[in-house]
């Protein structure tokens, strides 16, 4: 009788985990079948760091926004960013070169490379990795439109985080800290 009970439980063992998502799924670069998807403001929620001291930086990050628009180059997109960080706000811009899957951006004295991964509809989740001169490092970081992510969400979140080695105790936007202003959106009113 107990032999049953084994092969039962096993049998439910391998279906959890036959529909469970693996690793090689969850950090599968992305690129949607129509660019235009990711073009507009993104709301920074979530994200980690490694090295350690870059994990750590982002706990600077009060709130965050990202705004991807084309270019006449089907190639190129602009990337403006604000970054509410050390009680004042980072404003930066710089265009970004895609080629396949992969984009690669300047920002600051950083040379940046990364793709999109699959994520949640209505979001975008970005990995890179950077070099500084001799320094390098790496980043994931989520955005939704809302600045709000659905806490089953979340938990693919973290899947991907273990399968990518970054920390686990990633960094979260509180939802309180008010975003940088836009002047782009201002001066359009």
């Amino acid at each position: 009788m107990a032999l049953p009970v084994v092969v039962f439980l096993l049998a439910l063992i391998a279906l959890g985990a036959a529909s469970a998502p693996d690793c090689k799924e969850l950090v599968k670069p992305f690129m949607p079948e129509d660019p235009k998807q990711v073009f507009g403001k993104w709301i920074y929620v979530m994200g980690a760091g490694d090295p350690k001291q870059y994990h750590k930086a982002l706990e600077s990050l009060k709130s965050s926004w990202i705004d991807l628009s084309p270019t006449s180059s089907d190639q190129t997109v602009t990337l403006r960013w604000r970054d509410h960080c050390f009680n004042r706000c980072i404003v930066g811009e710089a265009n970004a070169t895609i080629s396949g899957i992969a984009t690669t951006f300047r920002k600051n004295l950083s040379d940046h490379k990364g793709h999109i991964l699959q994520t949640c509809s209505d979001c975008l989740l970005w990995t890179d990795t950077f070099r500084n001169g001799d320094v390098t490092g790496r980043y994931i970081l989520q955005f939704t439109r809302t600045g709000k992510i659905d806490p089953k969400h979340v938990e693919i979140f973290k899947k991907q985080v273990g399968c990518l080695n970054f920390p686990e105790d990633y960094h979260s936007y509180d939802g309180k800290t008010e975003l940088c202003p836009d002047v782009k959106e201002s001066t359009q009113e």
